[in-house]
C-alpha cells in the first residue's frame, strides 16, 4: 500500500501536480448519491449505473484514487462543465484537474456503465497541499428512484446507429431518460437497473419465468451481489418510476398474464413496504408494445380500483422513436430518443406530484 501511494504521487508529479495530500474516502465533505458500501470507510465500493460522487475543494489541482474489478466508464464534470470521460480498470490514480485557478471548484464523478462491468472502489482524493475540502452546498430536496432495464441504464445511448452492436464505451447512463428527467426536476436520484432484466422473465430465457429477475435485485447494495442487503432507511425517494416488461415479452415464450401481473404487483407492494405510500409510475415503452402495454395498464387499474390511487400508468408508444434518428446500439434509444422519452413522461409526473421542471435541462 505504501509503495502504491508513492507511485501515485510520482504519477501526479509527472502530470504537473505536486505537493499533494490525500483526503480519505470517508471525509464528510464528500457526497455520495446512490447505493454505496461503506463497510470499509477507506475504500467505498459500488456497482450500480448512475451512482455519483460530488465534492468541492479549494486549490489548483485534483486527482482521485479509484480501482475496479472489471472495466467501468465515468463522466467527469469540473465546475458544472463536462470535462472528460475516464475508464477505470485495476488500481489507478486519475488526474481530474490541473492548474485550474486557485478558487473553489466543484467536481462530480458519474458512473456511466452498469454492474456487470465490475465493482468500483473510491479510495480518496488528492488535492494541493494548501488546498481545503468544502461541504457540497447544492443538495436537492427532491428524490426519485428509477427501477428498470437497459433503457434506464442508458445502454447504447452513444451508439451511432440502431445496427451498431453494444460496447460498454457507448453506454452512458447520464444520458438515459431517467437522469434527464431527474435533472429537469432538480432531483437527486438512485438507479436500480440492469440490462436484460424483466419482471418475471429475463431477455431470451428459454422458459416463461426466469430465476433472479429484476425485482430480486431491488433490496441489494450491489447489482451483481446478493449480499449485503441495502438499508432502505438511508434514502427515501419521493417518487418511484418503474420501466419494466420489455424483456419479459422480447422473445417467446411470453410469461402468462396472471404470473406477470402478480410479479409486478409484488414489486410495487415491496416499494410501498420500504418507502410508504408514495407515487409509483409504471412506464411501458418504447421498445415494446402489446401485450405488455395492456397487462401493465390492467395491473395499474387493479391497484386504483382497490383504492390504491398512488399507482399510475404511462405508455410510451414505439412510434415516438424515429428509427433513423432516435435509436442507438441494438435499437435502444440514443440520446435523442431518451430526450423524447423524458419529454413524454415529465408532464405526467409534474401534474401528479406538483413539481415544476426546467425543459432546458433536456438540451
Amino acid at each position: 500500500m505504501k509503495n502504491l501511494f508513492v507511485l501515485s504521487l510520482l504519477m501526479l508529479c509527472l502530470s504537473g501536480i505536486s505537493q499533494t495530500r490525500l483526503i480519505p474516502a470517508n471525509n464528510e465533505a464528500i457526497r455520495y448519491v446512490g447505493r454505496f458500501d461503506f463497510s470499509n470507510p477507506q475504500e467505498v465500493r459500488f456497482d450500480w449505473s448512475g451512482v455519483y460522487i460530488q465534492f468541492r475543494f479549494t486549490g489548483t489541482e485534483c486527482a482521485v484514487k479509484m480501482s475496479d474489478t472489471g472495466h467501468n466508464y465515468y463522466n467527469v464534470f469540473v465546475d458544472d462543465q463536462p470535462s472528460k470521460t475516464i475508464d477505470v480498470k485495476g488500481d489507478t490514480t486519475i488526474v481530474i484537474a490541473d492548474r485550474i485557478g486557485a478558487k473553489v471548484h466543484k467536481i462530480q464523478i458519474y458512473k456511466r456503465t452498469e454492474g456487470n462491468q465490475g465493482t468500483g472502489s473510491f479510495k480518496g482524493i488528492l488535492i494541493s497541499q494548501n488546498g481545503e475540502m468544502l461541504p457540497w452546498n447544492e443538495t436537492p430536496t427532491r428524490k426519485i428512484e428509477f427501477i428498470g432495464n437497459s433503457i434506464t441504464c442508458g445502454y447504447g445511448t452513444e451508439g451511432l446507429s440502431k445496427s451498431e452492436r453494444f460496447k460498454p464505451s457507448t453506454e452512458n447512463n447520464y444520458m438515459s431518460y431517467a437522469p434527464l428527467m431527474a435533472r429537469a426536476f432538480k432531483a437527486d436520484y438512485h438507479i436500480v437497473a440492469h440490462s436484460g432484466m424483466g419482471v418475471v422473465r429475463n431477455y431470451g430465457y428459454k422458459e416463461k419465468v426466469s430465476p433472479n429477475a429484476m425485482p430480486d435485485r431491488f433490496n441489494r447494495i450491489f447489482d451483481e451481489k446478493e449480499q449485503p442487503i441495502w438499508n432502505f432507511s438511508l434514502w427515501r425517494p419521493d417518487v418511484v418510476v418503474i420501466n419494466l416488461g420489455t424483456n419479459d415479452f422480447s422473445t417467446q415464450p411470453f410469461p402468462d398474464k396472471d404470473v406477470f401481473i402478480a410479479g409486478y404487483k409484488k414489486l410495487i407492494n415491496e416499494v410501498f413496504k420500504q418507502y410508504g405510500n408514495l407515487p409509483v409510475f409504471c412506464i411501458v415503452g418504447p421498445m415494446t408494445d402489446e401485450p405488455c402495454y395492456s397487462y401493465v395498464k390492467e395491473m395499474v387499474e387493479n391497484f386504483r380500483s382497490a383504492n390504491q390511487k398512488n399507482v399510475y400508468f404511462v405508455g410510451i408508444p414505439t412510434y415516438l422513436m424515429d428509427p433513423d434518428k432516435d435509436l442507438g446500439s441494438d435499437t435502444h434509444p440514443n440520446y435523442s430518443g431518451a430526450h423524447k422519452m423524458a419529454a413524454h413522461v415529465l408532464p405526467v409526473i409534474s401534474t401528479i406530484v406538483k413539481w415544476d421542471y426546467k425543459e432546458k435541462e433536456l438540451e
